[in-house]
Parts: C-alpha cells; structure tokens; sequence
C-alpha cells in the first residue's frame, strides 16, 4: 500500500473508531463526549474519505450505519421499515444543493414542494397501533432494532393508549420525538441536587435517561412530552398524499405533532430556518434546527434513501451553542454588589459564528461541583447574548499539570477582607474600585436607566479619564467633555447628549431598579413603586411598612430600607436630583375596571400575537401580576401552543385557563403591545 493511502488508511480508522465511542455515548450512556459542532465535523470529514477512497470503507462504517445501539437491559423491538437518520447541512448553499439534487433524481422541470418543521432535541421513538391500541413503544437504537419502552411511554400524558373514536387504522406506526421543557429540567435537577444525586447536563440527557428507567413511576414523575412527525407502516383507510395531510392526521387520531410547520418553495423554507434561529429563545424546549423535507410521498418514494439517510430529507442545523475546549486559566471578577465570580479563560473557540475567549463559572461552589482545574477540556454553552458558561468537564488534564481553582481570601480589586454568603464570596468594601465601576456600567444598561449609545466601552473611557465619580456625574456631561474623548466625533457626541435628556425624567420604578439595590430587580421596584407612588414617601418608610407591601419579604424590607437610610445614598439622591434628574409619580396604567388589574396571571406556551414577555408586559402595565410559576394563587393562566407542564398544574388547583384570542379579548383588540 502507498505511503499516503496508508496515512489516509489509518486516519479513517481513527475516525471510524473515534465517531463509534461517541455514538455509544451520546446514544447508550447518555453522557456525550464532544458537541454537536465536532461531532458533526468528524463525520464530515469521514464522508470525504469514503467519497474519495472508496477502496478504504469498513463494514461497520458509521457513515452507513444509524448511531444508536440497543441495551440489553431491554427487549429488542425491530422497526418496521427502520428508522433511518437524517444528513446534516448548515448553509444556504448547501439548501441549495439539496434542492438542486432533488430536482435532478426526479428530472423536475417544475418547482417542488417542502416542507419544515422543529428539530426537537430529544429522543427518537416509535409507537405502534393496533385496532386503535398501542401495542408497542420503543427508542430508535441503531434504526434496525430498538429498546422496548412500552411502560415508560405510556407514562407520558401525550401518548395516546387508544386512539380517537372513529378513526379506522387497523396497523398503524408513527415516529417522533420525546423532550423536556424547561421549567421540568430544571426542577428535575433541583430535586437531584438535593438527593445528592448528579444533575444532568442538558434537557436530551434528562429525556433519554427518564425514558429508559426500569421503573416507569421514575419515568412518570419526570413530566416527558412528545411530539410526532413520521409514519411507518400504516394499513386501513388512510389516505396521505404529503407531510401536510400527515400533520392534519395525526392530531384526528390523538396524535400529538408540533404545532410549528410550514410548507412551500426553498425560499419558505429558508424564512422558516431564519425565523426560528432567531427565536428559539422564545420556546421553552430544546431545539437544534429545521428538518426539511419533500412533501409529496410518491416524489419520496421516487428519491429512495441510503443505508443511512433518506435522500429527500435534510437537518438544517443551527450554528452551534455548545463547544469543547480548554480551561487555559481563571480570573476572579467583582461584581457591582461584591461577589465574587471565578471567570474561566478559554482557548479561543467559534461558537455560532462568535470568537468565544471567555465563560463564567458561576461560583466556587459549582467550581467544587464540577471538579474542574485548569488544563481541563471542558463543554461550554452559549445561549443567546448571555455570557458563556461552563457546564461540565469532558476530559480531565492527564498530564495533572493543571491547578485547582481556588476562592481568593480578599478581594481582587480592593484587597478588602470577603464574606462568606450562602454559596457566594462578597467585598463589603464601600471603596471597591471594581464595584463602583461595574456600577456605573449597571446604571445606563437596559436593565438600569437604559440610556442609549451609553456601552461599557464609553462608560470606561469616562470613567478612565475621571469623569465619573458618582451616578450623578451622567446628568453634569456635556459636548465639551465628550469631544475631549479619543474616537469621539460631533454627531455621535449630540446622539449620547440626547440620550441622556430623555432619562432625564423617569418614573419611580426605573429609577429604583437603576440604583442597583439589594434584592431589589425590575418586577419588585415595580410592586413598590406602584404600592409608595413618590420617592418622598419612599424615604419615611419603616421595615414593617415595607413589608406590608404584598410580594416584599423581610430580604427586600431591609435592603430598601438600608439603602434609603444610608447617608452616602442620601446624599447621591439628592446630588442626582439637584444635577436635573427628575423622578416621576408612578403612573399605573389601567384599563377601568378591567379584570387585569390586580390578578395574577401565568403564560406558558407559544402564543401568535405576542412574545411571552409582551403578553406579561401588558398585565404589568393593566395593572395585574406577571408570575413565573402557577400556584394556588394564580388567577388565570394564558395558554399559547404546547403549554406543558404548567396547564397540567392549572388544571389540578382548578386555575380559569385562557386561550389567547380569550387573553386579547380580557386585554382589548386595540392594545399595544
């Protein structure tokens, strides 16, 4: 053999032998090793190989072979026709190439239809039907043959055990996805925490482990949802000319499928694919793409599949949100209310398209949870424009050339001794340096003043130059001062001097949640505005007069009352007031004698009109209670599409449930969100 094919030779080995160990992990144990992003590389790479050197191929190639392998703590249950997986792309060019393939194999002259829909990241699963009863359950496996789940299926509220009244179906298969939601993985892991017990990393290991318990009561209590997207064998008087008569059947049957579809040209499916990537956030469930399809099922038909993959299928994935790399070394970073938080230095790494240098390790006490020390790979997740985080370590140093991640004893700023609080370290100091500039920068953010141009790069320009002393210091700037700053030019000087004039009156409760109090976010300096109305009574309040405000505790009592009792906050109030801050009489909107004012309400779901946090906007701005958690005080619940955990919850403590059109209806057509 050539010297370069047996280079190539035995990189392909590694590849092989590499992507096998990760598929039983990732499918088998749960415990993934690498992300998304590598893992799909590796196989591309593996792909490229076989495509060139064909003559290289092993039979047991995970090119042509589904992921999954079967336990034998299960019985074996085999699909009927198998399970196959779907290949991958990440670009609108290679959209393009599918479509351009689909068009030749069926030598189409017009324009094909596809359909889109949600890429759960869950489990795959099959459920069978017999004269209308479930007679089988089961995971994917490696396609061919699965786990029998049966018991643990059932255990899920969605899974029909028969199917609807009337509906003739004498073989029926379906295939689909079972998840987590959110609120449910997190409170799994709440309860493990508290057993002592390993929490999971992510929704699809909570899923794939609740669903293959022994114990179905295990697999109950862990609240599983589903969904269904695919039929296998189906028999009886069932027309399905397409993917779009499917989802109308399924549900016709008590088959739950996702309520997020679309269907027409590559374009339709390119705004559903850049649609859903930017709101994903808005779900409250894990998803990691859009599946495209053929609609038609004789083009289908006509197109076949591979060993592995149907040809008239693809997963457009997102850009990932998840990556491995190195712990290179830790920083201790203060905060604007003293604590203390380990920050990890990466070895840079892409992520979505973002250079990622940077994740927060929460605090010493997840440090100690995790295990981790410098020299670590670890898995990073970035979600949104929130800071990356360290969530768990893959692969230990193996040299043990790495150092444990220690608590500084005094803070790194001010060199001020620290208090130990619950699980966090905390400078008292009040001169901590660090905690005044990280003040300054709370103070024009979106969650402070909200003062627009004002970033942290200008608010350490000005600090950095001694232009800022106190919050107060914001109202006294003018074009002089900013003109004397590098990079500073006229028209950006007007634009900052603007923004600053339109927070110059703001009503109490921007001004509370500015002024960085203890305990003290958005929604409570909300509930004590509207409760005082001025500042000036604000200031005469006693602790038990603070309490006597409904959803202010002993905690936010005695911050507020501190911090309005403390000399130095006096006395920058009054510096504020005096440099033409104007604070305003809290303004409660209300819309008569609306049934919004003073209920409280819960939104779960997905809804059409609004975002959840516009719909919890507007019962705020009613004058209603936006809660994160249905209770027995919960008034009403607004439900959009896949409510989840949180309707089940209503509907036992006998909670009025409204749709969304009922919500619109109780809020006003003429609303504005």
């Amino acid at each position: 053999m050539p010297a370069n094919l047996e280079k190539i030779q035995k990189r392909y080995n590694q590849l092989c032998d590499l992507i096998i160990k990760y598929n039983y992990h990732y499918y088998n144990l749960d415990a993934p090793l690498v992300d998304d992003s590598e893992y799909d590389a590796l196989m591309r790479e593996l792909v490229e190989f076989e495509k060139k050197h064909p003559s290289i191929r092993r039979d047991d190639s995970p090119v042509s072979t589904v992921g999954g392998f079967v336990s034998a703590t299960f019985s074996e249950v085999r699909h009927d026709p198998p399970m196959l997986s779907l290949g991958n792309i990440s670009s609108d060019r290679e959209l393009d190439l599918f479509a351009s393939r689909c068009r030749k194999n069926l030598d189409a002259a017009g324009e094909i239809i596809y359909s889109a829909e949600l890429k759960y990241d869950g489990l795959a699963v099959e459920v069978v039907y017999e004269d209308g009863r479930l007679k089988q359950g089961s995971t994917r496996g490696n396609g061919e043959v699965g786990e029998d789940v049966t018991a643990n299926l059932l255990t899920i509220a969605k899974v029909p055990a028969t199917l609807s009244k009337g509906f003739n179906a004498g073989y029926l298969s379906v295939r689909g996805e079972v998840f987590m939601r959110h609120d449910d993985f997190e409170r799994l892991n709440r309860m493990r925490e508290e057993r002592g017990e390993p929490v999971f990393a992510n929704p699809r290991n909570a899923s794939s482990g609740s669903l293959r318990q022994l114990d179905p009561r295990i697999t109950e209590e862990r609240n599983l949802d589903v969904v269904f997207y695919a039929a296998g064998r189906v028999t009886g008087d069932i027309s399905l000319p397409d993917q779009k008569a499917l989802f109308e059947m399924l549900p016709r049957a008590g088959i739950p499928v996702s309520p997020h579809f679309s269907e027409g040209s590559v374009d339709t499916i390119r705004e559903f694919y850049l649609h859903w990537l930017n709101n994903r956030h808005t779900l409250d469930f894990d998803i990691d793409g859009i599946v495209v399809k053929v609609s038609d099922f004789k083009l289908r038909e006509r197109l076949g599949a591979t060993s592995k993959a149907p040809r008239w299928a693809v997963a457009w994935k997102f850009p990932a949100r998840e990556a491995v790399t190195m712990l290179v070394s830790v920083d201790f970073q203060v905060g604007r209310t003293g604590i203390i938080t380990p920050v990890a230095n990466l070895k840079p790494i892409n992520i979505g398209g973002v250079i990622v240098k940077r994740a927060t390790l929460h605090n010493f006490k997840e440090v100690e949870r995790l295990g981790v020390r410098t020299g670590d790979t670890i898995k990073i997740i970035r979600a949104g424009d929130v800071i990356p985080k360290v969530v768990e370590v893959v692969r230990k140093d193996a040299q043990a050339k790495g150092t444990d991640i220690l608590p500084p004893r005094r803070c790194p700023s001010c060199g001020s001794e620290l208090r130990q609080e619950e699980i966090y370290l905390r400078c008292v100091s009040q001169n901590c340096e660090s905690k005044r500039f990280e003040m300054f920068k709370f103070f024009v953010s979106k969650d402070g003043m909200d003062i627009e141009y004002f970033g942290p790069e200008l608010v350490a320009r000005l600090y950095g130059s001694g232009r800022l002393s106190s919050m107060a210091d914001f109202y006294r700037i003018d074009k002089d001062m900013l003109l004397g700053l590098e990079r500073m030019g006229d028209k950006l000087a007007d634009k900052i001097l603007a923004a600053i004039n339109a927070r110059r009156r703001v009503p109490l409760s921007r001004f509370l949640q500015s002024m960085g109090i203890r305990n003290v976010g958005g929604h409570v300096a909300g509930v004590i505005a509207e409760h005082v109305k001025s500042l000036e009574k604000l200031f005469g309040m006693s602790v038990n007069e603070l309490m006597e405000i409904r959803e202010v505790g002993p905690g936010v009592a005695d911050s507020v009352y501190d911090f309005m009792h403390d000399e130095k906050n006096v006395k920058l109030i009054r510096d504020m007031l005096d440099s033409g801050l104007v604070v305003e009489h809290e303004k409660i909107e209300k819309a008569g004698e609306s049934a919004i004012n003073g209920r409280t309400f819960v939104v779960t779901g997905t809804l059409s009109r609004f975002t959840r946090k516009e719909a919890e906007d507007i019962i705020k701005k009613l004058g209603g209670r936006a809660a994160g958690s249905v209770s027995g005080r919960t008034d009403y619940l607004v439900a959009g599409d896949t409510p989840g955990s949180k309707l089940d919850r209503a509907l036992e403590l006998g909670i009025a449930v409204l749709s969304e059109q009922e919500f619109i209806s109780m809020i006003g057509e003429g609303f504005d969100a």
